[in-house]
């Protein structure tokens, strides 16, 4: 399947002037992988993880699951999928070296979702879990919050510096990696996140959240993508609106407060994309990405893109 698209920016005072063009190469249904909410890549496999999922599936090009890792209990698993209310709700996957990938929970619903994976793919898989209630409560008490939910949605990395994405109340923290790292073993105390906040495009009088992000280092750039549910929870599904996705300049080691978005295209129905991650750098504006999409039901697409910045 492809599809060829190309949108305008959305007049908003926080975007920039830039245009991104986004074209949809191919779509590939992810068989036996359920509500799909975060995609990494690691050499030439895909690492996606489903929200309602026990598993990290292995997964190559063309959208074959060769391996699945346990890395959640499945005691309350019916069928293939997690029961809502007791599922970790794992939305944030990235990759932080060859060999080491990191997934937070949504932190949407305490305890149950106030996960941390640090998972070693060298040799053998290996996965420490972490309760991290603390570390989110702190993070629910920052006043850019303003009370609203939090909703861990993205993760991402630049040089030593790890980035949250929050999705309803569109906010970023950021943390030294080592810190958190060494927080989250016990052996430093709390520092207080940076913080931003961005507002995001609209459908039908709704705003999207940030649903995941990755960052292409060696041109200083955040990707991010951004979804529409109608509904106004973080915890409660709601019909599915569309998908955005955009890009954050990184000038002198800050995210700009301005941005450059444009619309996904839907397919059939509108699409949800839970995540994002570079395959191929082709040149300095135009890269390969692959997307993730969730559609409530527990099917799960992949969609492979060329953007061009």
């Amino acid at each position: 399947m492809k599809i060829v698209v190309l949108f305008l920016l959305t007049t908003l005072a926080t975007t920039c002037n830039k245009q991104l063009e986004l074209e949809v190469i191919d779509t590939v249904l992810l068989e036996n992988v359920p509500s799909a909410s975060g995609i990494t890549k690691v050499d030439n496999y895909f690492y996606i993880v489903g929200d309602d999922s026990p598993y990290l599936f292995k997964v190559t090009e063309n959208g074959q699951v060769v391996n699945e890792t346990t890395i959640y209990s499945t005691v309350s698993l019916s069928g293939n999928r997690l029961d809502k209310i007791k599922k970790p709700d794992f939305e944030a996957l990235e990759t932080i070296n060859s060999n080491e990938i990191i997934a937070f929970g949504s932190g949407a619903k305490s305890p149950e979702r106030d996960i941390f994976l640090h998972i070693s793919t060298k040799d053998s898989m290996s996965i420490k879990t972490c309760q991290i209630t603390k570390f989110y409560e702190n993070l629910r008490k920052d006043n850019i919050l303003n009370g609203e939910h939090l909703n861990i949605e993205g993760v991402a990395l630049y040089h030593n510096t790890i980035y949250l994405f929050n999705r309803g109340k569109n906010v970023i923290f950021s943390f030294d990696y080592s810190d958190l790292m060494d927080y989250l073993e016990g052996k430093k105390p709390f520092k207080k996140s940076k913080t931003i906040a961005y507002t995001l495009p609209e459908i039908d009088g709704f705003q999207s959240g940030f649903s995941g992000a990755t960052i292409l280092e060696e041109e200083n750039l955040v990707i991010f993508t951004a979804s529409v549910e109608k509904t106004g929870t973080a915890y409660n599904d709601g019909e599915i609106a569309g998908s955005f996705i955009g890009t954050i300049p990184i000038i002198n080691n800050a995210f700009s407060k301005k941005y450059s978005v444009v619309a996904i295209p839907n397919i059939d129905t509108p699409l949800k994309v839970e995540s994002v991650t570079v395959t191929e750098k082709l040149s300095s504006n135009k890269i390969r990405i692959a997307l993730v999409t969730d559609d409530d039901q527990g099917n799960s697409l992949r969609l492979s893109c060329l953007l061009k910045l």
